[in-house]
């Protein structure tokens, strides 16, 4: 087996089976196999994945044996995957034609150990508001490095293929970042240091593309905040405090502070969030998801004065 496809999912019944039928349509002359790793979906993903599913020999629709994070499920892909190369797409994302044929091509380089492709956006019944430009991609994990394929710092775990041997003898993906019991960010970028620091490089493929959908309800503006404050506080647990950061986050924070409270645009409080979700644990040292929550609240009750 030369590649496994390992698609995470939960509770996202219809864009998962789009997604499973578009790793099905591949231009793609070698073996591969696609595994869906249901996390105990409540609205009958499993039962509709295993009815449609189950009679490609190619296609397995497993559970773990109770509900897990999105990096230890990452890590039950990789052991039981059976091939050589492994390949993780989100299941709100659709494949194109040619996904699997380039990144397949540039693992025949041998000093590549992880590929990241392209993740462009797919608006689903809905029309992009204005506010929602590129500045903020990132949040939703929009991503693009161009039209050239290069060395990149690291790949985004929607749109990620990396050699399963190797995956394995660096310990995989870290299953827990920061304090007990909160989840952040940041799983993609420790494994890709290490990575590199087993002399391997991670390559951005920009043919392999993803569409990654995204439609009215995923850009609510307090699930797009709290989603950049969370993404900022797993680079805090990643690198402690940073004196260069802290500078570069304050006058974020306090750029995007003051456009907001003039122009009133959402994408600026994005920016600030983000710049708060590093800060609070380097400079204030309080409990993060608390002080979210207590800021969120502040916010709606400017928005409610306005």
């Amino acid at each position: 087996m030369i590649l496994s496809v390992v698609i995470l999912t939960y509770n996202r019944k219809d864009h998962v089976l789009d997604s499973v039928e578009s790793v099905m349509r591949q231009n793609f002359d070698g073996d591969y196999e696609i595994i869906v790793i249901d996390n105990w979906s409540e609205d009958g993903s499993f039962e509709e994945l295993k009815s449609k599913f189950s009679d490609f020999s190619n296609v397995k629709i497993v559970r773990p044996s109770k509900r897990i994070g999105i990096a230890a499920a990452r890590n039950y892909g990789l052991q039981i995957a059976d091939g050589r190369i492994v390949i993780f797409i989100d299941d709100d994302c659709v494949a194109t034609r040619s996904w699997l044929k380039e990144i397949n091509s540039v693992f025949e380089d041998g000093s590549v150990g992880c590929v990241g492709g392209k993740i462009s956006l797919l608006m689903v019944g809905t029309d992009k508001p204005r506010w929602l430009g590129k500045d903020i991609y990132g949040i939703l994990g929009i991503t693009s490095w161009g039209e050239k394929s290069k060395d990149i710092y690291f790949p985004i775990g929607g749109n990620l293929a990396i050699k399963k041997n190797l995956a394995l003898k660096i310990g995989g993906f870290k299953e827990q970042l920061g304090p007990h019991g909160v989840k952040v960010f940041g799983e993609e970028i420790s494994i890709s240091n290490r990575v590199r620091e087993s002399g391997y490089r991670v390559i951005y493929a920009p043919k392999a593309e993803v569409l990654h959908k995204v439609w009215k309800e995923r850009i609510n503006i307090e699930d797009l905040i709290k989603r950049a404050y969370m993404i900022s506080v797993g680079d805090y647990y990643l690198y402690g405090r940073n004196l260069g950061k802290v500078i570069i986050d304050v006058g974020i924070m306090l750029a995007s502070l003051s456009g907001y409270l003039v122009f009133w645009r959402p994408n600026l409080l994005c920016h600030f969030f983000y710049a708060a979700g590093y800060l609070v644990p380097a400079l204030i040292r309080k409990e993060s998801l608390e002080t979210l929550e207590n800021t969120i609240k502040n916010w709606r009750k400017i928005t409610r004065r306005k």
